[in-house]
């Protein structure tokens, strides 16, 4: 039974691994230890604002994040019933991706929220100020770990180390803890696309906005998503999803340490790109946005192919650093299903050697995991540039793609991690072999 965990990564997969592993584990085991190891001296405020499903949200709420997102007023983001689909060709509606059913309620309650990560990691930081077994390290960047039959031992770049009965790996998708000990064979690699994004002041923009909360605004050059992200709509993150060679990627990142001409030069370059791919689109507010002096940012979006190795004999990886794909709608609430789905795990073979607990945890989530791959590496295809005809062949499908998947969108927004059934350690798991959730 481990009584000392020792997780790192101070990300949402983390951080949420170690309020889920206190809720579950704290009954059985009062001496509780769990330590997150962090490699920024501070909380990174990169990333910009990510979509909360229902799924996502039902999960915040069970670990008592939602509460203090919602405690912080209008910087809790921004509720979405609904990403609206227009074209930027057009203007042309292309309908919804619904976080409501027909009557305007949330799924079990739950809608969808826009929120900067950085306010998300701030409300979920509260939470571990006050969850008494659970303690942050900055400044802890992982060299490399091992292990033996009775313990595992994290060693960091300032050379201090940190020894447990247990580790989780939940530092993203260039995470240390694979590609220095659990599995070095599966390196990130570069997907192809990337984002380009800024936050505008609403205020800045003198067209009608034509959302009336979030958009994905479809073209042959790329998706521009465009989606308020605070409560009073002051706010609106922009962030494109385009394909970008990989052998420009170090000509257009700003990095620390970088001059000011050099930087300078970097933003008028994006811009340019943002105008050239979105700067005639037919909905004027899109067009005054790519007109505007925005400093846009580059993030390359990274992947780790699916089959890698998740564990080792005292080891395992959570969310990006296990299985990072391209983002869909739900990249949030699949980290916050692995640390909840694990926590219960171990919770319910607490007594069984942790050969036992990660077999039990693969069988139920590894399938589900490269189904999603595949769905999102299809999604994120369609995000490549693409010529005039075939261009307007993805306008026209895509609204009868939207209404054939509804069913199954809606069910999906209806998952919660912890009523997953998960079968004792003298039940068979062979039932979960073909199944997906």
């Amino acid at each position: 039974m481990p009584k000392k965990i020792l997780i790192v990564g101070a990300g949402i997969a983390g951080i949420a691994g170690a309020l889920a592993l206190s809720r579950e584990l704290t009954p059985f085991i009062p001496d509780l230890q769990i330590t997150i190891f962090e490699r920024h001296d501070i909380l990174s405020t990169s990333g910009g604002a990510i979509n909360l499903t229902p799924v996502a949200q039902r999960h915040l709420d069970q670990l008592g994040v939602l509460h203090e997102l919602d405690k912080l007023g209008a910087e809790g983001g921004a509720d979405v019933d609904a990403i609206e689909l227009f074209s930027i060709r057009t203007a042309r509606s292309l309908g919804n991706l619904d976080f409501t059913d027909n009557h305007g309620n949330g799924f079990s309650g739950y809608k969808g929220r826009r929120v900067m990560r950085i306010v998300l990691s701030l409300a979920m930081l509260t939470v571990v100020d006050r969850t008494r077994n659970v303690e942050i390290v900055y400044g802890k960047k992982l060299a490399h770990g091992q292990e033996n039959a009775r313990e595992a031992t994290l060693f960091f770049s300032d050379g201090t180390s940190a020894t447990g009965d247990l580790v989780l790996g939940c530092d993203g998708v260039h995470s240390a803890t694979r590609t220095q000990w659990i599995d070095p064979s599966a390196p990130s690699e570069y997907t192809g696309i990337s984002f380009l994004q800024t936050t505008l002041a609403a205020s800045s923009i003198s067209s009608p906005i034509h959302f009336r909360s979030t958009a994905m605004n479809i073209s042959r050059h790329g998706s521009l998503l465009t989606s308020f992200c605070d409560r009073d709509g002051d706010q609106i993150f922009a962030a494109a999803i385009v394909q970008f060679d990989e052998h420009l990627l170090p000509h257009y990142k700003i990095e620390p340490g970088q001059d000011h001409r050099t930087q300078n030069v970097i933003k008028n370059t994006l811009r340019e790109e943002m105008r050239d791919r979105f700067g005639k689109s037919a909905i004027p507010c899109i067009k005054e946005m790519t007109s505007l002096q925005s400093d846009w940012m580059l993030y390359p979006v990274y992947q780790v192919r699916p089959g890698a190795r998740w564990h080792t004999g005292r080891a395992i990886l959570l969310g990006d650093a296990a299985h990072a794909m391209p983002p869909r709608d739900e990249s949030a609430a699949y980290a916050l299903d692995d640390a909840i789905l694990f926590s219960r795990i171990l919770a319910r073979y607490r007594h069984e050697p942790l050969s036992e607990v990660f077999k039990a945890y693969e069988t139920i989530r590894r399938e589900t995991v490269n189904n999603a791959f595949k769905a999102s590496r299809r999604m994120w295809e369609k995000n490549k540039d693409m010529g005039l005809l075939e261009g307007r062949l993805k306008e026209w499908t895509l609204p009868f793609h939207i209404r054939n998947s509804k069913d199954a969108r809606e069910a999906a927004w209806e998952f919660d991690a912890t009523k997953i059934n998960i079968p004792g350690p003298t039940e068979s798991l062979c039932s979960f072999e073909k199944r997906s959730f």
